[in-house]
């Protein structure tokens, strides 16, 4: 599914964030892929799928239900031991929230992993 136009801005920002924390940031525009945007630096590769969520997430149950199809995408990526998959949700009441995916599992990140705070 293409990206509706008010989930581009939020894209945008988080491939600000990658840029601040020192990584090569790229959206990619229109994409089928389950991912919006990768950042690398020399020692790591991160894809994140970017979602906006009209409300609070809420818990890690919840996360997995409402985005299972999201996060089942990315366990499907391959790709090398540094490779990192997360998801990055965006919520104007909460703001972001950001959870790495494992192929058991999600778990959630105090800030984003770049060394970076959220803005």
């Amino acid at each position: 599914m293409i990206p509706a136009a008010r989930s581009r801005p939020v894209e945008y920002e988080a491939r600000n964030i990658l840029a601040s924390g020192g990584y090569h940031a790229s959206r990619f525009s229109g994409s089928y892929s389950p991912v919006n945007v990768v950042g690398f630096n020399t020692r790591d590769l991160l894809l994140v799928q970017v979602r906006r969520a009209r409300k609070p997430p809420g818990s890690i149950t919840e996360i997995n239900a409402r985005f299972r199809t999201d996060l089942d995408s990315l366990r499907k990526i391959g790709g090398p031991r540094y490779c990192r998959k997360e998801l990055w949700l965006y919520n104007l009441q909460e703001g972001w929230r950001s959870f790495e995916v494992f192929p058991g599992g999600v778990m959630e990140l105090p800030e984003p992993r770049t060394g970076g705070r959220w803005p």
